[in-house]
């Protein structure tokens, strides 16, 4: 995800500089990673293709409930003290949808639903209370809010009816109706970004989540007996996240927000929306599946993966690195070889060693990760911090 350095367009100004995260954003994030520590346990619970798939669109609709209250946040004076009550209340609706993920697909659908109704409807209303003084951003929301209010209020329907097949397909409609009406709407120049803020926001969901990741694969060896097995198993398993964590704050993070700095104020907006909103959902969503497959790891370390654990395994790392590749091809039309190159060597690796013990798998793989980025490291060690500009 490493680029040589283009010109500049625009510098950040003082003030976006000086804007960071508050203590209240980083409480709110705390509560959205458990609910995406939840679909970890919704996924293992149904590791079939079809699992995969639900587990995917519950978390693609947690993340979009996430990512409203981030660009809120972006764009909002949230100091006041009535604000800050309306943004707990939000936490505490985001808390119970999180409580319902695992059994969003059986008997609490609507519980999910109707937690997700309530933070999106309460995002709508601060973010509009928050840019009436702003006639040219509040015309830009109003032109979003028949798809935001749409989207959730399908997610209800959808937790009200029976089946799978239509829950689901009522919530991909959902997503459809909120992502749609963005890339239909989301193109206007009178969004605002203030590139610190932003970048920093969703690097802590990242880092907040990869911290969770261990805490799951950590409360997974409860009752495994001590032996060397445990502790290879463990091990390899803290090397696999700590491999995943240097590939994005190596110099990923700070060069995304380079990137988003010196892009003109009007162009921000878009770019902001497609390498942050929408191509770091395939980077958490990697992080889930890397954690299902590292809790069957260091459970049955000498034995081989199951076919649903290597698969978490290799589109886990897969989709991460996707995320890389499809921001810096948006930022800079180029590709970066050393992650799909690593991405495709996963995929075989889960694919032609299905037979070899699962701490070996794992081993594998994470040689794979830490070997892509220290190759990218060479050949851009000349200038790691200005990478990703535009």
């Amino acid at each position: 995800m490493s680029v040589a350095d283009p010109p500049a367009e625009s510098g950040p100004s003082e003030s976006e500089e000086e804007r960071r995260t508050s203590y209240l954003e980083l409480f709110f994030d705390l509560v959205f990673v458990f609910a995406i520590t939840q679909v970890t346990l919704l996924l293992l619970s149904n590791t079939s293709a079809a699992g995969f798939a639900r587990a995917a669109l519950v978390l693609a609709l947690v993340w979009w409930a996430w990512s409203g209250f981030t660009w809120m946040t972006n764009a909002i004076d949230i100091e006041s003290q009535v604000t800050k009550l309306l943004f707990l209340a939000g936490m505490a609706g985001a808390f119970f949808m999180a409580l319902a993920v695992p059994h969003a697909y059986s008997d609490q659908g609507v519980w999910f639903g109707c937690a997700y109704l309530f933070i999106g409807v309460l995002n709508i209303s601060l973010y509009g209370w928050g840019l009436k003084d702003r006639p040219a951003e509040f015309a830009a929301l109003k032109r979003l809010v028949p798809f935001f209010l749409l989207s959730p209020a399908l997610v209800v329907v959808g937790g009200l009816v029976d089946g799978l097949p239509l829950r689901s397909g009522l919530w991909v409609a959902a997503l459809v109706v909120a992502v749609g009406g963005v890339l239909a709407t989301g193109n206007d120049n009178d969004w605002r970004v203030s590139p610190a803020h932003f970048a920093e926001r969703y690097a802590l969901i990242v880092i907040i989540a990869l911290g969770e990741s261990i805490v799951a694969i950590g409360t997974s060896v409860e009752e495994i007996p001590r032996d060397a097995a445990f502790a290879l198993s463990v091990l390899i398993a803290f090397a696999g996240v700590a491999a995943l964590w240097f590939a994005y704050f190596g110099f990923v993070s700070g060069a995304v927000e380079r990137a988003l700095q010196r892009a003109l104020p009007n162009k921000r907006g878009a770019l902001a929306r497609d390498v942050f909103t929408i191509f770091h959902y395939p980077i958490v969503l990697g992080i889930v599946c890397f954690v299902v497959a590292a809790k069957k790891m260091v459970a049955h370390p000498e034995d081989a993966l199951s076919r649903p654990g290597r698969a978490a395994l290799g589109f886990g790392v897969a989709l991460y690195f996707a995320g890389f590749l499809l921001s810096r091809y948006r930022i800079v039309r180029t590709i970066g070889w050393e992650r799909a190159i690593a991405a495709a060597a996963t995929l075989a690796a889960v694919a032609v060693l299905p037979s070899i013990p699962g701490v070996a798998l794992f081993a594998t793989v994470t040689a794979i990760v830490v070997l892509a980025v220290i190759a990218e490291r060479i050949r851009y060690r000349q200038a790691p911090s200005e990478l990703m500009q535009s």
